[in-house]
């Protein structure tokens, strides 16, 4: 692996307002998730890009890669007679992504603690998840620890316990003194860094939301081409992209730009999921959003069903109810797909 040490050097995570410390397990840090990932020896490790900052994109993958069908991809294969020759049906990939969003740590936690469960059987905190391993075994996984390392290289190590007005310091600001704050943010694509004062963790060094670089024909950052190019190469059948919002853990509506199996496996992988930890649904089964992101174009690209979690960020709660939350939610995935496939692309063009 390439040493990036000169590019780690002097990190410094933002500080925002709060009071509790990670605990050594929670590893987030530029220099611990390269520490992570060089340590792998049951997986393979490949560098997909560079960030503009020069930090490296990791995807880690486990288990054997079945032999594909040939140079074909999805959208050709939805105007045949035999959409399923996508991938091979005797094989199943799940793709975990992180850290798109930077200062949203613990997708970058969960994903370093579950490398450490498929190198060594326990995680960084010496605890084994034995039928969450069990489960791995019948898929090819492939793993994406942090998406933006740019924002990652200065984002806080967590944000539990904080406010919304604690947030200035991984906020961007503009020069005239305004911060662009949710959604107000998503008016500007990629941001005028002409105009930017103080650069928020949402971006990479160029000013580009990873997430919501989706515009077909337009994907402007390394990031987001690395995404799909790898999606389409390991020919994904299902994606979940982790991020962090405040109080509640939950699954995003899917959104309306989807195959409707798709849209019925995210609305039922919620609600099993959301049984098993005890958590109320806060909506119906026909419920979408209609924003379209990088989930979308992924989708497009391979039929995939995709699906973005969110952790609860801000709650104020033992550190590793995060992570067994985390754990509940890949579980629910893997044993949903055991039961049926996550995306029967034949079905999934059916009338």
């Amino acid at each position: 692996m390439n040493d990036y040490s000169q590019l780690c050097k002097n990190l410094v995570p933002r500080k925002v307002e709060h009071t509790y410390e990670r605990p050594s397990w929670w590893r987030v840090r530029i220099p611990e998730i390269i520490e992570d990932v060089n340590a792998v020896k049951k997986g393979k490790v490949e560098v997909l890009t560079h960030t503009p900052g020069g930090f490296p994109v990791y995807a880690v993958t486990y288990g054997e890669k079945l032999p594909q069908h040939g140079p074909v991809n999805w959208p050709s294969l939805t105007g045949s007679r035999r959409p399923e020759l996508y991938t091979n049906t005797k094989q199943q990939t799940l793709m975990f992504m992180a850290g798109i969003h930077a200062e949203e740590a613990e997708g970058v936690m969960t994903l370093s603690n579950f490398i450490s469960l498929m190198e060594t059987g326990v995680d960084r905190r010496g605890v084994a998840r034995p039928h969450l391993m069990e489960l791995a075994k019948n898929y090819r996984i492939v793993l994406l620890p942090c998406v933006n390392m740019d924002g990652r290289s200065f984002g806080p190590d967590c944000l539990m316990g904080c406010t919304p007005e604690d947030y200035g310091p991984i906020q961007t600001r503009l020069k005239n003194g305004k911060y662009l704050v949710w959604p107000d943010l998503k008016e500007y694509f990629p941001l005028p860094m002409d105009q930017v004062d103080q650069l928020g963790t949402y971006y990479n060094f160029e000013g580009v939301n990873i997430q919501l670089d989706a515009a077909p024909g337009n994907i402007i950052s390394n990031e987001a081409k690395a995404i799909l190019k790898i999606a389409h190469d390991e020919r994904i059948d299902c994606m979940v992209n982790m991020h962090s919002a405040r109080e509640n853990p939950h699954f995003v509506h899917p959104t309306i730009i989807n195959l409707p199996g798709n849209f019925k496996t995210v609305h039922a992988i919620n609600r099993i999921w959301s049984e098993k930890i005890g958590r109320k649904l806060g909506y119906g089964e026909e419920a979408c959003s209609v924003q379209c992101d990088i989930n979308d174009a992924v989708s497009l690209a391979t039929g995939a069903v995709t699906m973005t979690y969110e952790f609860a960020a801000l709650r104020v709660e033992k550190f590793d109810n995060k992570l067994e939350t985390a754990y509940a939610m890949m579980e629910t995935v893997m044993e949903y797909g055991m039961e049926r496939p996550l995306a029967p692309r034949k079905a999934l063009l059916s009338k």
